[in-house]
C-alpha cells in the first residue's frame, strides 16, 4: 500500500530487540532487497548491563539472598519478572515479609573536596546503618486498571522500590533509572530476554540483571553466553 498507492520509496525501520531473522523477514515483506535491508545493527545486550545466572534448589531463598546481598541491596528500582500472575502476588508478599527491617551498611561515601571535619562527621552519621525499605508490589494484567496505574505511578516516582510482574509490566515503560532486573522464571526465548533486561539502565548507567535457571527447561544458548556461562 505504501509503495503502490502512496508512492513511498524510502523505508526506515527501527527497533531495539528484533533478531536478525525477524529483521530480514520484515525487510522481505516490505520488498527491500537483502543487500540493502539491514544497514545498522548493534550488540544485542547493552554494554552497561552486568548479567548473571544461577541454578538453585530453593529459588525463593535464593531470590531473598540475592536481594539482600550486594549489589542488589543497594539498587533503588528493581523489576522481578515471573511467568504466572499468581506467582507475582506470592513473590511480592515473600519479599515484603522476609526483607522488612533488615539492616545493611550503605555504600561508603567518598570524601568530598573541601569538606571540613564537621561536615565529614555529619556525612558519616548519615551513612550509618538504617532499615532497608523493601517496598514491593505485584503487577499483572489481571489487576484492575486503577491498581495497575497506582503501582506503575508509585514505581515511576520512586515511592515503590520493587515491582514483581509479568511481561505486561514494561510495555511502554519509560523509566531510565531501573537499576536491576531479575527473572524468577526463564523467558520463553532470547528475544524476550533481551527485551526485558533492556528495561534496565536506559540512562546508560550500570545496571544488574540476574536469571534463575530451571533445570527442567532447555535454555537458549544465547542467554547462557550472555550471562557468562561457558
Amino acid at each position: 500500500v505504501l509503495r503502490d498507492r502512496l508512492g513511498v520509496r524510502c523505508f526506515l525501520g527501527l527497533t531495539a530487540t528484533a533478531t536478525l531473522a525477524t529483521a530480514q523477514d520484515v525487510a522481505h515483506h516490505l520488498g527491500i532487497p537483502a543487500e540493502e535491508g539491514i544497514a545498522v545493527r548493534s550488540a544485542a545486550v547493552p554494554p552497561n548491563l552486568r548479567l548473571s545466572v544461577s541454578m538453585d534448589r530453593d529459588r525463593d531463598q535464593a531470590l531473598v539472598s540475592l536481594l539482600q546481598g550486594e549489589p542488589f541491596s543497594c539498587l533503588d528500582s528493581i523489576i522481578v519478572y515471573c511467568t504466572r500472575r499468581e506467582e507475582t502476588t506470592r513473590i511480592a508478599a515473600l519479599i515484603r515479609t522476609r526483607l522488612q527491617g533488615i539492616l545493611l551498611e550503605e555504600p561508603s561515601r567518598t570524601k568530598e573536596p573541601g569538606q571540613d571535619a564537621a561536615q565529614r562527621k555529619k556525612t558519616k552519621a548519615k551513612s550509618g546503618r538504617r532499615p532497608l525499605k523493601w517496598l514491593a508490589d505485584a503487577y499483572h494484567a489481571g489487576l484492575s486498571a486503577a491498581e495497575r496505574r497506582r503501582v506503575q505511578k508509585a514505581f515511576m516516582s520512586g515511592q515503590l522500590r520493587l515491582v514483581v510482574a509479568t511481561v505486561a509490566f514494561g510495555m511502554g515503560l519509560d523509566k531510565p533509572d531501573v537499576r536491576g532486573v531479575v527473572h524468577y522464571n526463564m523467558p520463553k526465548n532470547f528475544e524476550s530476554y533481551v527485551q526485558e533486561i533492556g528495561r534496565a539502565g536506559r540512562d546508560g548507567e550500570p545496571a544488574r540483571c540476574h536469571l534463575f535457571l530451571d533445570p527442567e527447561v532447555t535454555l537458549p544458548l544465547e542467554i547462557l553466553k550472555a550471562g557468562g556461562v561457558p
